[in-house]
């Protein structure tokens, strides 16, 4: 049975403000999330590695990264991020927006050649991000597809961590894990997610990051759609699950959103047009 939407509301606001305060914090001040994570995430690489190794599953994973403009030591982190991961067993798929700040193509082509799993388009015109992520979906040769934005940071045990649960489940269409946001070089305001299911994710896009899709079901969608831009993240996974993907949850937080100038994670007032977007979204579900 769907319960009423001030339900889902009233969840959404109250998921939003465990984020910002969560009870934590006030137990235990501001610090108590750094010994949180010294107390979580506390991994023997060599014995990671080694486990790697005997995957019985040991899927190619395609990271999606467009690229605009992006400052150039915060594209250099995103991209090291990838390349640190424990689980080797991936490919890079880049497309650059036609950015027009000179350092981009500068940096790209250097972890191109740095790296052969790192592969690098160009497209001709600004498409904004919808069509840039297409471009780059475009490149992609592995089973499953992971989204990431080209400010933003990856564990170093992220991969690791969503092989390990598909070796566990490899009828799985779709992963999601924990996050939490990276300001001034530390980290902050955790999320703790739980599988809420469709009828939360109608109100709040609680998968947000990081967000694994089997590329076979990214591609029977058609990717990302024109006109979503803001939410297009959120508008996928919608019809991911419409499309009965089977979904699982990550319990670890394996993605570090960036607070900057550009990105959403700062607020939503950063961009304007997303409440519209929003909006349009939320209208043409209950169409």
């Amino acid at each position: 049975m769907r319960l009423p939407k001030l339900y889902y509301v009233m969840v959404k606001y109250s998921i939003r403000f465990q984020i910002k305060y969560h009870p934590l914090r006030l137990l235990g001040g501001r610090k108590w999330y750094d010994r949180w994570i010294q107390k979580n995430e506390q991994y023997d690489v060599a014995a990671v590695k080694r486990e790697c190794e005997k995957f019985r599953i040991k899927p190619l994973m395609s990271i999606v990264l467009p690229v605009y403009n992006v400052k150039e030591e915060y594209l250099r982190e995103c991209i090291e991020s990838v390349q640190r991961q424990y689980y080797t067993n991936w490919e890079l798929c880049i497309a650059d927006d036609c950015s027009t700040m000179p350092h981009i193509k500068k940096v790209l082509e250097e972890y191109r050649h740095q790296d052969k799993r790192i592969n690098v388009i160009y497209r001709n015109e600004n498409g904004h991000i919808s069509a840039c992520s297409n471009s780059a979906l475009s490149m992609v040769s592995g089973e499953y597809s992971v989204l990431l934005d080209n400010d933003d940071i990856m564990a170093d045990f992220a991969l690791y961590e969503i092989v390990k649960l598909l070796n566990d489940k490899p009828d799985t269409d779709l992963v999601f894990s924990d996050e939490d946001k990276w300001m001034y070089g530390r980290r902050v305001q955790p999320f703790f997610k739980k599988k809420w299911g469709f009828p939360l994710l109608r109100y709040m896009n609680y998968i947000c990051h990081l967000a694994v899709y089997r590329t076979s079901l990214l591609l029977k969608i058609n990717g990302f759609r024109m006109g979503y831009e803001g939410v297009q993240d959120w508008d996928l996974a919608i019809r991911a699950i419409q499309n009965h993907a089977k979904m699982q949850h990550v319990p670890k937080i394996l993605y570090h959103w960036r607070i900057s100038p550009t990105s959403t994670a700062n607020g939503e007032k950063m961009k304007n047009y997303i409440k519209d977007k929003q909006r349009l979204l939320v209208e043409n579900l209950d169409k």
